[in-house]
């Protein structure tokens, strides 16, 4: 026998005591297990529901289902008439003794203890098209003394509805992070009191993270001025402390972030809560994490006495940014390298020292007169960069600079001997030869050069092979690549090779030969592999401090361990959160009239990427605060978003607009609590 009540959302008077009447009608249910029929429909105004049609009323969907709770059972109540209308009709049995509380959706997870209602709001919320919610993750409730009366099904969630805008941006996830610390989801405890779907309800949520995470079934294109919305379903009381958000591309790289810090803003149960329009600023964060916190990806050297290039293919071919010096002239190679009036630190080089650039590549051309050229304040340079953790990448002269010593010298006062070792020169010039790909080498990770091994025709004029009989190279050393077919004194020899000493040292790929000028084919992805390489090698960005507690840290000196910051640049510090923490507050401050940013994470680097809590609204100025913490060590970033107009003229970049993150922003930091 199929009975039938009517469960609904808390409707108009009018349309409730129509229901009420028409439900008086309905026989009293069998106690058996037999076939039930429900009705359902929703709160108005509804909010958190599976689907909104244009004009914002909710619907039911195909697969929709409820749980119908007592304190002995959990009887589910499936979807059979009503699938893209306001108003469905659900079947299925009651095995349990009342009262009722019938959650919408349904989960083997929920039950009813100790006068509560446990159940579990999920991690991550799927997306099917802008301003739609996920089905699963937005549960309504019903109570009732007797499943023949009628019942009022309320929302226990509320919506935060997001209004975005941006160019060039295809969003496949975003990331929703309460600034209080506030969990979003979790395992939830709803007090079954009488207050329950009202604003009075007792909610609890525990065991998840402040972390919501949205995710795309299929990308969805920003439009540049036309917002489109993304809505989330989050506990009522959310962000006190307003939230920030990460938005992901289609290929899961940051590609923006913003937060909004309203302190009237708290999110209030079967409402939408909804933002204003929000532009979307590109700030692409590489999804590698080797490849963040640079300024660009790559430097090339084509200064005085090298080959004065001025494109580089591998860089379009990999997506990278670049820039170069391209110039005769000794004083323009010093006044990049050494520092001038705009970048004092030089081009490769932080204010603290660290790698501006992911990697530096050394053109073909005269080596010795390139390094005398560079003078010891630019060899120096170079040096910091690659043992600070930078990529260096030399073909022919530009292997030669990187070395010791070539040829009958022992030691070269112009090389910059950032590998230790020694090499000779070929005898050939303006040639070709090929190159065999020796076993295991590490550069067949990247590409199989046509599954044989074999490189054939690459460039060879004037270059050189590493020396593994007179002079033994330094540990550590891997080779690459030999020469074959070349002339009887570079025969079988190795002709690239690899070196990287340690964690924070960067890597240095060397090749006696000439790959970097082809557009195709296995001698163009030689050297991508050789760049990819190299760069996979970049040192591990340190703490530069563990920050005692109530301690401003002022950074606005020449040392290391207190430079300013500087243009796409992080800065790391180390806090120790103890047990029983409270009201902890994180202080940045600065007068610079442009951005920085903060980012906090328990495990690892806090990368914006990775963050588990960020601030990254517009000014250099903010206030972090949490009322409590995990105990234990936690990393702390300031990032510098922040960078210069570059034109070329005269051979190099020059650099215009907001130039002070060149020379380096000053700030203080501050942590403290109770």
């Amino acid at each position: 026998m199929r009975k039938h009540i009517l469960f609904y959302l808390t409707m108009v008077a009018a349309f409730a005591a129509a229901c009420q009447s028409e439900n008086a009608k309905d026989p009293e249910p069998d106690t058996d297990n037999g076939g039930i029929i429900i009705s359902a429909s929703f709160e108005a105004p509804a909010s958190t529901r599976t689907t909104l049609s244009d004009g914002g009323e909710v619907l039911w969907s195909a697969g929709d289902a409820f749980a119908l709770l007592s304190a002995t059972s959990r009887d589910k109540f499936t979807i059979v008439s009503g699938e893209g209308t306001g108003s469905a009709e659900f079947s299925g049995s009651i095995s349990g003794a009342g009262p009722y509380y019938a959650l919408y959706p349904y989960s083997e997870e929920c039950s009813i203890e100790n006068g509560n209602l446990n159940f579990k709001l999920p991690q991550t919320q799927y997306i099917t098209n802008p301003g739609s919610f996920d089905p699963n993750s937005a549960p309504a409730l019903a109570a009732m003394d007797d499943p023949a009366a009628p019942a009022q099904f309320k929302n226990l969630c509320g919506i935060l509805e997001l209004k975005l805008c941006g160019s060039s941006m295809k969003v496949s996830a975003i990331d929703i992070i309460d600034n209080s610390g506030k969990a979003l989801w979790g395992d939830c405890s709803l007090a079954l009191d009488g207050k329950e779907g009202t604003d009075g309800q007792t909610m609890s949520v525990t065991g998840g993270s402040s972390c919501l995470h949205l995710e795309m079934t299929k990308a969805i294109s920003l439009l540049a001025a036309t917002e489109k919305a993304f809505c989330a379903v989050v506990p009522a009381g959310s962000f006190p402390n307003g939230f920030s958000i990460k938005v992901y591309d289609e290929n899961g790289a940051l590609c923006s972030a913003a937060t909004a810090t309203s302190k009237t803003l708290s999110i209030n149960r079967s409402i939408i809560t909804k933002m204003e329009k929000y532009k979307l600023d590109n700030l692409s964060e590489s999804a590698d994490s080797l490849g963040r916190g640079y300024y660009k990806d790559v430097f090339m050297d084509g200064g005085y006495y090298l080959t004065h290039r001025t494109t580089l293919p591998v860089t379009s071919y990999l997506g990278w940014t670049m820039e170069y010096i391209s110039s005769s002239e000794k004083a323009v190679l010093r006044d990049v390298i050494n520092g001038d009036d705009v970048d004092p630190n030089g081009a490769l080089l932080y204010p603290d020292g660290e790698p501006r650039f992911r990697m530096i590549y050394v053109n073909g051309g005269k080596s010795i007169e390139h390094g005398e050229g560079l003078g010891s304040t630019g060899r120096s340079r170079i040096t910091t960069f690659v043992k600070k953790g930078g990529a260096y990448v030399g073909t022919c002269a530009g292997a030669i600079l990187a070395c010791k010593g070539v040829d009958s010298e022992k030691t070269t006062s112009e090389l910059i001997n950032i590998w230790a070792g020694h090499v000779y020169h070929t005898g050939m010039s303006d040639t070709e030869t090929d190159l065999t790909v020796v076993k295991d080498c590490p550069l067949l990770k990247y590409y199989d050069f046509g599954g044989d091994k074999l490189i054939k025709s690459v460039r060879h004029n004037g270059g050189v092979y590493m020396s593994q009989t007179d002079y033994t190279p330094p540990s550590s050393t891997e080779i690459l690549l030999k020469y074959k077919n070349a002339n009887s004194k570079s025969e079988g020899k190795v002709a690239c090779w690899a070196y990287k000493p340690g964690k924070i040292g960067g890597r240095r790929v060397l090749i006696g030969s000439h790959p970097e000028g082809v557009t195709s084919g296995e001698r163009r992805d030689l050297f991508a592999a050789m760049c990819r390489y190299a760069t996979d090698g970049n040192g591990f960005a340190e703490s530069k401090a563990t920050l005692a507690k109530g301690s401003l840290r002022h950074m606005n000196q020449s040392s290391e361990e207190y430079a300013p910051i500087g243009d796409g640049q992080y800065h790391f510090f180390t806090v120790n959160i103890p047990e029983g923490a409270t009201d902890i507050r994180i202080y940045l401050q600065s007068e610079y009239s442009g951005n920085l940013f903060l980012a906090l994470r328990k495990a690892g680097s806090a990368w914006l990427t990775d963050a588990d809590y960020l601030l990254v609204q517009p000014g250099a100025s903010k206030t972090l605060r949490l009322d409590t913490l995990q105990a234990g060590d936690w990393s702390l970033s300031v990032f510098c978003p922040d960078l210069p107009k570059a034109s070329v003229s005269n051979g190099r970049y020059n650099y215009s607009g907001n130039t002070i993150p060149v020379k380096g922003v000053e700030y203080s930091i501050k942590v403290d609590w109770n």
